[in-house]
């Protein structure tokens, strides 16, 4: 509702240059709120949190407090969805399920469009004119805004599961300042444009989301398209988490979501890598609150140099599933494989490494033109390299790699159970 996002609008906006210990105080507040509520309106989290105390006084009593799983959602809801809302009144989406877990989300409108003004928040933060116009990859179109009729804000569609020169042709043709899409796709497309040395005119920025980005590859991207990668990290379910500004520090909405980093059930320290678990401060319909996201990150104990108050997150490693199991029974972030994007960048268009049992690995390439037995070889041992100890790595030319149903390409997929 245009009036509400006006009205939330000019909060947002000024509230992330205040200094971080009034923005905490601002999200304790908030989260205070969100407890009492859900607490009193939430059948699912009024059997959880029985016998507990919600009334707490620091960010860090919500420690207290269990985590929430995804199966416990979807088990739960929409029966589950707090008094005072209906399904119809909500808006419905789902999780991408690529690991077969699809989850269904209910927002309430309040929530929406809190998070409509994140999201202008984090456009914001790297130069984005309400007059841009946006080419975003994505497996279904948005519904149109009603800013769209006035010329602010316009978004052009490109299929996800369109090929990359197909993809190519509507960026060409739509000719927007704004370019936003999964990491692969801009990947992809840059190949074209290098090997048919298409001059494409530089967008003002590129936005890069929902899949793994690594430096090597923002880089890559950043030297064919001849602008600024800008990197954002949300969900499904809970919208805005972290986003980059133009000094590449990628800032913690924590007035959208409250962030901690848990690693053997307890709070990292900063810097050090645990799973991302976040509440959510604003969807009251379907709450969010210590949701284990099954991402893994870390946080930053310094500040950005932009002046922003809000908190940093200092990388993300990617996906509990994405992890790697050795043969001596540890576990290896799939960003080990950080070092092979050098030779992938000039050998291969799309690459997917799969690990098949424990030491065992198998990486599948599309092959570019100039891609021989020389490169596979090269890519086998550096590979190898990457490991802490012996592994056995092979390479499979494929004529393509499937993309899941959302248009998401899993670089790393372990199919070793843990």
């Amino acid at each position: 509702m245009l009036v509400r996002v006006m009205y939330f609008l000019p909060t947002v906006l000024k509230r992330e240059w205040k200094k971080k210990e009034e923005i905490e105080k601002i999200s304790l507040k908030m989260l205070r709120s969100l407890l009492r509520d859900v607490n009193h309106i939430n059948p699912f989290y009024e059997r959880k949190f029985k016998g507990l105390t919600t009334d707490i006084e620091t960010a860090e009593s919500l420690q207290n407090l269990p985590f929430t799983t995804k199966d416990e959602l979807r088990e739960a809801f929409p029966q589950e969805l707090s008094s005072g809302y209906r399904v119809d009144d909500c808006i419905h989406e789902s999780t991408s399920g690529s690991a077969g877990d699809v989850l269904n989300l209910y927002h309430d409108k309040m929530a929406e469009d809190y998070y409509t003004c994140i999201a202008f928040r984090e456009y914001r933060g790297v130069k984005y004119d309400l007059r841009h116009k946006i080419a975003y990859t994505r497996f279904e179109r948005f519904e149109k805004q009603i800013l769209e009729n006035f010329g602010l804000l316009r978004r052009y569609y490109v299929p996800v599961n369109y090929t990359a020169r197909k993809q190519l042709d509507l960026l060409l043709q739509y000719k927007c300042e704004v370019i936003s899409a999964y990491p692969s796709s801009l990947y992809e497309i840059a190949k074209v444009i290098e090997e048919d040395g298409v001059d494409f005119p530089a967008p003002h920025f590129i936005v890069s989301h929902s899949e793994l980005l690594t430096e090597q590859t923002r880089a890559f991207i950043q030297s064919v398209f001849g602008c600024p990668v800008y990197n954002e990290y949300s969900s499904f379910e809970v919208y805005g988490i972290a986003s980059d500004c133009i000094h590449y520090g990628m800032h913690l909405h924590i007035d959208n979501n409250i962030v901690e980093i848990i690693k053997d059930g307890e709070q990292a320290a900063p810097g050090e890598v645990g799973e991302i678990v976040v509440t959510n401060l604003m969807n009251r319909a379907m709450p969010f609150i210590r949701y284990r996201t099954g991402d893994f990150g870390a946080l930053d104990e310094d500040m950005c140099t932009c002046g922003r108050g809000l908190p940093l997150l200092k990388k993300i490693e990617g996906r509990k599933d994405e992890y790697l199991v050795l043969s001596s029974g540890g576990k290896i972030s799939p960003r080990i494989f950080d070092p092979l994007d050098l030779i992938f960048h000039e050998y291969v268009t799309k690459f997917q490494i799969v690990q098949k049992g424990k030491g065992r690995f198998v990486i599948k390439v599309v092959k570019r033109k100039n891609y021989t037995a020389k490169v596979r070889g090269m890519l086998i041992q550096e590979a190898k390299n990457c490991f802490p100890e012996p592994v056995d790595v092979d390479v499979v030319e494929v004529d393509d790699i499937p993309r899941t149903g959302r248009g998401k390409l899993r670089a790393v997929i372990s199919e070793v159970s843990r």
